[in-house]
């Protein structure tokens, strides 16, 4: 049992190359990602509170940009608000 959680911890630790035919496939991606958390973190110290619940605040993680609770979630699933992160 040691010997399987032992391997199991390697591999998911295992970084994978990012050398290769894989890197050249999406080379946008990671400009894409630099400029969303780039943009992330200029709207960071602008984000606004609110006590209505839908007008809040939050960060789009697919571009950085400023949107509040009621865009971004459209009613279709139940969501769970996490406002503190022990990390």
């Amino acid at each position: 049992m040691i010997l399987v959680t032992g391997v199991v911890l390697v591999a998911a630790c295992g970084g994978g190359s990012t050398t290769g035919a894989a890197a050249t496939d999406h080379p946008a991606t990671d400009d894409t990602a630099a400029s969303a958390a780039a943009t992330a973190e200029r709207n960071i110290g602008l984000l606004q509170s609110s006590d209505d619940v839908h007008l809040i605040e939050v960060l789009d993680v697919g571009d950085g940009s400023i949107t509040t609770l009621d865009s971004a979630i459209d009613g279709d699933r139940p969501v769970l608000l996490w406002f503190w992160a022990p990390h």
